[in-house]
């Protein structure tokens, strides 16, 4: 079971929470691996970053 810590965090290497991510947010996994590059792996400023 994830940690509370892991879910607060998207794993730009892990191709499932990439695509998780990506079609939660409906932007491509591409867009969802520049943001984790830009804000780091913290879910909620991936998200704001994709503009959820």
């Amino acid at each position: 079971m994830a940690s509370k810590q892991d879910q607060a965090r998207v794993a730009g290497g892990q191709d499932y929470e990439v695509r998780y991510e990506a079609k939660k947010t409906g932007r491509s996994a591409s867009a969802v691996k520049k943001a984790v590059k830009k804000v780091g792996s913290s879910r909620k400023r991936v998200e704001q970053r994709l503009g959820r």
